[in-house]
């Protein structure tokens, strides 16, 4: 065949898709359904994915960096950690590595458009945290099957048996702190909530996902990229927080003597960074943490069952990384409590 032919039928195909729109027909719950429409709305020059791609491409998800390609030796890392295990979860409430293939979290781990013909996410149910707490706030529900504390502050008790440096929340229980819980609460002390959860529509969604003017650093900020701040410019999405605090020029804004919880007046996050440190040198004190790394120290007995729910604040709110902003009340309560009681 001439190759006169061959670019002739191509464009004919092409030019077929962009007028009329192609159809699938694809199997939903076991019942027929079909797409029709013009494909080019979405993969197209123009198409609407192209900036949720370029967003993506500057998240922390897509760089690759905590996907299980070892599949953890079987374990449930797999679950947030590759996209197969997250839909077997999502499916059946349980992971079965090894995978035959494993891709980090990308679209398709979120959405299924062509399976469901839009792209509504995938799970958006309520979700059941650690200690029993229900998660539940639009969205937002579908990161917290990852993003929570794989830690049940219940079972503290006196005389608890500390057996791992990878005790306490693992990386990632935002959902817990937006909520209000998940810390461990030491008896005679009170705990407030900022109450993002509420505040915000979709909660983690609501902030992340939020794009004012795109006057910017176009992709690095906002969106799919769900980042808060590009680093390398110092731009961020403060903004989107002066619908309330109207006071906020950046996220560490000052805070005045009312927030003031080590005699120096500084900027919210500067101040938790300063319980956080604080906090430290007393688990150090105590024993329970590595000056080194500040992980837990392994195989040992903690007689004081407070004393092991002070580390588990520490660890809880270190691994949050949002230095108080996503729930600066119950953050600063559950550190200042812990403070109090070892010092």
């Amino acid at each position: 065949m001439k190759k006169t032919t061959i670019t002739l039928m191509i464009f004919v195909s092409a030019a077929f898709l962009i007028f009329i729109g192609c159809e699938r027909k694809v199997i939903i719950e076991n019942s027929e359904v079909s797409l029709t429409g013009d494909c080019f709305s979405c993969h197209g020059e123009d198409g609407l994915l192209l900036a949720a791609q370029g967003e993506w491409l500057n998240s922390v998800h897509a760089s690759g960096t905590s996907v299980d390609y070892t599949n953890r030796g079987g374990s449930d890392c797999s679950k947030c950690h590759s996209h197969q295990g997250f839909l077997e979860f999502l499916e059946t409430g349980e992971v079965s590595p090894p995978y035959d293939q494993v891709s980090a979290i990308h679209c398709f781990t979120c959405h299924a458009p062509h399976e469901t013909g839009t792209l509504e996410l995938r799970a958006d149910e309520p979700v059941e945290l650690q200690n029993g707490e229900i998660f539940d706030y639009g969205k937002g529900n579908l990161c917290v099957h990852c993003h929570y504390s794989r830690f049940d502050v219940r079972t503290i008790t006196d005389n608890y048996e500390q057996t791992s440096s990878r005790f306490g929340a693992h990386h990632g229980p935002q959902g817990d702190l937006i909520a209000g819980t998940g810390g461990y609460e030491i008896d005679g002390y009170s705990y407030r909530n900022s109450g993002h959860a509420t505040a915000v529509r979709d909660a983690c969604a609501g902030c992340h996902m939020g794009q004012p003017e795109r006057i910017h650093d176009g992709y690095k900020i906002g969106g799919h990229s769900f980042n808060m701040v590009d680093e390398d410019t110092g731009s961020d999405l403060s903004v989107l927080c002066q619908a309330c605090h109207s006071d906020i020029d950046d996220y560490d804004y000052t805070a005045d003597a009312d927030h003031d919880y080590d005699g120096e007046i500084e900027g919210y996050q500067t101040e938790v960074d300063g319980l956080l440190d604080s906090l430290a040198i007393l688990l150090i004190a105590e024993g329970v943490l590595d000056s080194t790394n500040h992980r837990p120290i392994e195989d040992i007995t903690i007689a004081d069952g407070n004393v092991m729910g002070a580390l588990h604040n520490y660890g809880i709110v270190e691994e949050d990384r949002s230095h108080g902003i996503h729930n600066y009340k119950y953050i600063v309560d559950l550190l200042q409590s812990s403070v109090d009681y070892l010092d």
